[in-house]
């Protein structure tokens, strides 16, 4: 009597074991599936629905709407100086003008790079500190960008906008996190080669301007990457 139990209990157990082994075979045949075949594109979630938001406002803005309105809208939530250095410019809506320019652009091209530069530096700033600080970042990098180009324009008619600002303070701040993790890959100046070089790219691009045709807010760039290493003090990161 033993004798059948037990060997119903070795069946059972050997039937048991060749269940867990193709289960695990299966597992892995899948896992490697997948490694073969990546997916396109590993964006964050963040930086999608950021990248979605500039994308869907562009699109309302150039083919939802007629040209007076989009000429309205440029002027008076882009950043205009002179509506904080002129008393007859001042109206109700300038007060929020230093966060909304951030999300304009003046054209398809415009709106082309500062994506593929949110993809760049976004992504891989979303990955090491996490969407609410990367978003922090990018506002505080914007603001900075700002202020620089105001203070060099206190009287400028000209509206800023763009997210340029706050993408140029994202670029700074994937370079410290980069240099931290691997102190050894920035070499013997540490990471000054790329400041320098990202602020001599910024005034060249700005003498030239856009290939569009619209100037550049040279300025903004390089007050928004020196914003980017502030953001990381004020954020304690």
């Amino acid at each position: 009597m033993s004798d059948d139990n037990d060997d119903k209990n070795i069946i059972g157990f050997d039937q048991k074991r060749k269940e867990i082994l193709k289960k695990q075979k299966e597992e892995l045949k899948a896992a490697k599936k997948s490694s073969d075949n990546p997916p396109m594109f590993n964006i964050p979630e963040g930086t999608k629905y950021f990248l979605g938001a500039l994308i869907a406002i562009h699109i309302i803005l150039t083919l939802f709407l007629p040209e007076n309105i989009q000429e309205w809208i440029i002027y008076h939530l882009g950043f205009v100086p002179a509506r904080f250095t002129d008393s007859n410019m001042v109206e109700p809506l300038q007060i929020i003008t230093p966060f909304t320019h951030m999300f304009l652009h003046g054209s398809w091209l415009h709106i082309g790079m500062n994506g593929f530069m949110l993809l760049a530096f976004g992504a891989g700033l979303e990955k090491m500190i996490g969407t609410k600080k990367m978003i922090q970042i990018f506002f505080i990098s914007g603001l900075f960008g700002v202020a620089l180009h105001f203070a060099l324009n206190l009287y400028s008619f000209d509206p800023v906008i763009g997210a340029s600002g706050g993408l140029s303070g994202m670029f700074a701040a994937v370079l410290v996190l980069l240099n931290r993790q691997n102190s050894g890959m920035t070499g013997r100046y540490g990471i000054m080669p790329f400041i320098a070089l990202w602020i001599g790219i910024s005034v060249i691009f700005g003498m030239m301007g856009s290939p569009d045709g619209n100037a550049i807010a040279w300025a903004a760039h390089i007050g928004g990457f020196l914003g980017g290493f502030a953001a990381l003090k004020i954020l304690k990161i």
